[in-house]
């Protein structure tokens, strides 16, 4: 192929790319997290996984995955390391015996007791360090992209 017929790439800055800030976003402020969460042994969304579970008990997979913005993969995924270590609990439904409803389990309960404090401390240092003005310039942006996307 000659450079005759490639496409005009000089308009093209790939530093101004959106969906490139915003993953660089997510792993500087996942790096944040991870250096003070990584001595409970989870990663990524595990640990939001396990809140939710913890909050809504009987919640179904499908519900979470919607809830968090997660792709199958990623919720099935974390799901069977959750399960694998005893933290959540998976039941049938009373009402669909084809879904299912997870729990957070004893020993989940007792992960997210030791994980809260540590989590709030992690997180006031973050709000304070962004403070209001940012911390709802993101909730605008993440509303604004759910209108976009729906």
């Amino acid at each position: 192929m000659s450079n005759s017929a490639l496409p005009n790439f000089e308009t093209i800055q790939p530093h101004l790319c959106l969906n490139s800030k915003v993953r660089r976003l997510h792993k500087l402020m996942d790096a944040i997290y991870q250096q003070e969460l990584a001595q409970f042994g989870l990663k990524g969304s595990m640990l939001s996984i396990l809140f939710v579970i913890g909050k809504k008990p009987g919640i179904s997979q499908r519900q979470i995955a919607d809830y968090l913005v997660l792709d199958q993969s990623t919720i099935s995924r974390d799901i069977k390391k959750l399960l694998g270590n005893g933290w959540i609990s998976l039941q049938k439904s009373e009402d669909d015996p084809r879904a299912s409803e997870l729990s957070i389990s004893e020993s989940g309960l007792t992960l997210l007791e030791k994980i809260a404090p540590v989590w709030s401390k992690v997180h006031e240092k973050m709000a304070a360090h962004l403070g209001n003005y940012q911390i709802q310039a993101l909730d605008g942006i993440l509303e604004s992209v759910k209108k976009f996307n729906s």
